[in-house]
């Protein structure tokens, strides 16, 4: 996960960790480029407004990577105007979620991204992001 607010961050990780995750985290773009390379999270949660670098960006340099182009962004934001989700996924956004975070979006967009991911008790292996 990608985040530069402290309290987001927190609050992220505890529903991540009760949905059976492990959390990897960085507080910006630079530091989240690193973890992916390294680590190769299962999924990236990636806020869009970052300092220094956006999280447009950021993500559009993950997928053009082909150590970590195949590893799926959610673009997690605050803002929900018009024309955010679309431009999230122009840069290679492969889900779009806004805060305050919807739990069962969260949830569904696990599901949906981490398909061999058996939810519940008894899963597979724990996904990383």
């Amino acid at each position: 996960m990608i985040e530069d607010n402290a309290v987001n961050l927190e609050l992220t990780v505890v529903l991540l960790e009760q949905a059976g995750c492990e959390v990897l985290t960085a507080t910006s773009a630079d530091a989240g480029l690193r973890l992916a390379a390294g680590e190769r999270p299962d999924l990236i949660l990636m806020d869009l407004h970052l300092p220094g670098m956006t999280g447009y960006e950021a993500t559009g340099r993950l997928k053009a990577d082909p150590a970590t182009a195949a590893i799926p962004v959610v673009a997690l934001t605050a803002d929900a105007m018009r024309g955010t989700d679309a431009r999230a996924k122009a840069a290679g956004c492969d889900g779009y979620l806004t805060k305050p975070l919807d739990i069962e979006a969260l949830r569904e967009t696990l599901r949906r991204l981490l398909p061999s991911r058996q939810q519940g008790a008894g899963g597979g292996g724990e996904p990383r992001g």
